[in-house]
């Protein structure tokens, strides 16, 4: 659990003083429990491309041969000079354009699929419920800080260090808010799925009147009050951020999800569905700004005009280095050579994830990482069909919450985040995993 609250205590992860040590650590954790990695089926698959991808940004930092990379990627030798990166003309040349930030996002996407290879190793022997519960009560307690830092902080995290952007206000402990909408959107799903395994657990008495009295029981208890609490205030922190991407990315997602839910579980747990689902959403809306959320709405039209121009400009980058792209980390590098619109603003971020992984490792990143979600996702389909019971609901939250992030990815890039990358490999790893039997 240290490694999902450390890089989110620390700004995200933003600063390479937090992601590298956040990486390295995760490696440690893969070493000491020593998972193995998956030998059939579509896990398998998924271990083969998540390695391929840290091969891959291993060969973008490599110094290669100037005629290899000339032949593969011309466009890294003019890129490069231009900026006055590389004025030489060196025998060797790493295919990257920026090597210093491609080995700061290979470092980071590397300790992601360390942590997530590593949770679904132990997952797989136990321990399900107790990972969410220190996720929710780690999006509980950051959630109320993100609140109350809304209302008494301005432009300083923590009450105590300002940050140096112009523009909205931080949201918790993330510079940008939609970052925090990534973690959120996670972690919510996960809790509410929780919520409902314990409320659709069979009780034992065998009175007729025993369901409905257990349910309303449980529905009390400590545990249940603390978690629903979470799930409030974390859906409560998501509508104050006013991010419309992470919002609207989750109300979709748990739209599909409702209706991707196999109809023998959901026939008797309908109305508790819908009873968590109202009160979580009702007691969150209760204490937010609905005006203000509807004006942060009605400014979709100038955001997608503004992103608009982000994307035509990020095209041509993507076209000069379709094959291998310009280094894995290094779009803000590459948008000082390609950016055209106004520069009062320079673009750090394709506010696309999907269009800023073509413009950072060509078509190659970009098949590997859309057939890695493609292996996932046939990985959770697998285990929430084998499921009928037991975990079933907090799966169906962790696939909810990467379904959200998926969508959101279309507008921001919120992964890139170490502290929204850590959370989402765990997540991957409770949507996926396969239980072990007992000896």
């Amino acid at each position: 659990m240290i490694l999902i609250l450390w890089p989110l205590a620390a700004f995200g992860g933003r600063s390479a003083s937090t992601a590298i040590p956040f990486s390295v650590s995760c490696i440690l954790v893969a070493l000491v429990f020593k998972p193995a990695l998956a030998r059939h089926g579509a896990a398998r698959v998924l271990d083969a491309l998540l390695l391929a991808i840290a091969a891959f940004c291993v060969i973008q930092a490599v110094p290669l041969p100037r005629a290899a990379v000339n032949a593969v990627s011309p466009y890294t030798a003019i890129v490069t000079q231009a900026l006055a990166l590389n004025p030489s003309t060196p025998a060797w040349t790493p295919l990257t354009i920026d090597e210093r930030s491609t080995s700061w996002a290979f470092a980071i996407a590397l300790g992601a699929i360390a942590l997530f290879v590593a949770a679904r190793s132990v997952l797989a022997h136990g321990g399900l419920r107790q990972t969410v519960r220190g996720i929710s009560a780690v999006g509980l307690g950051f959630s109320a800080i993100a609140i109350a830092q809304a209302a008494t902080a301005g432009r300083s995290i923590y009450w105590r260090f300002p940050t140096e952007y112009e523009g909205p206000l931080p949201f918790g402990p993330f510079v940008n808010r939609n970052h925090f909408a990534t973690w959120v959107i996670m972690a919510a799903p996960l809790t509410l799925g929780y919520i409902m395994t314990r409320v659709s657990e069979p009780p034992s008495a065998a009175s007729p009147f025993a369901s409905t009295r257990a349910r309303l029981t449980r529905m009390a208890d400590g545990r249940m009050v603390w978690l629903t609490a979470a799930a409030v205030v974390m859906m409560a922190a998501l509508l104050l951020s006013m991010s419309s991407s992470g919002i609207l990315a989750l109300v979709a997602a748990a739209a599909i999800s409702a209706l991707t839910v196999r109809r023998p579980l959901l026939q008797n747990r309908r109305w508790w569905l819908v009873g968590v689902l109202l009160l979580t959403a009702g007691i969150a809306f209760a204490r937010v700004d609905i005006p203000g959320l509807a004006g942060r709405f009605a400014q979709a039209g100038p955001g997608l005009e503004g992103r608009a121009r982000i994307w035509r400009d990020t095209l041509p980058l993507v076209r000069d280095f379709w094959l291998t792209g310009s280094g894995v980390g290094s779009y803000r590098t590459a948008m000082l050579y390609y950016q055209r619109a106004d520069r009062v603003v320079q673009f750090n971020q394709a506010h696309n994830h999907y269009l800023q992984v073509a413009a950072e490792g060509g078509v190659l990143l970009l098949g590997l990482v859309i057939a890695a979600i493609a292996a996932l996702a046939r990985m959770t389909r697998r285990q929430l069909s084998a499921d009928l019971a037991g975990a079933y609901w907090i799966r169906a939250g962790a696939a909810c919450g990467l379904l959200a992030v998926a969508l959101q990815s279309l507008w921001e890039t919120g992964l890139v985040m170490p502290a929204n990358a850590a959370l989402a490999a765990v997540v991957a790893a409770i949507a996926s995993y396969e239980r072990q039997p007992t000896v």
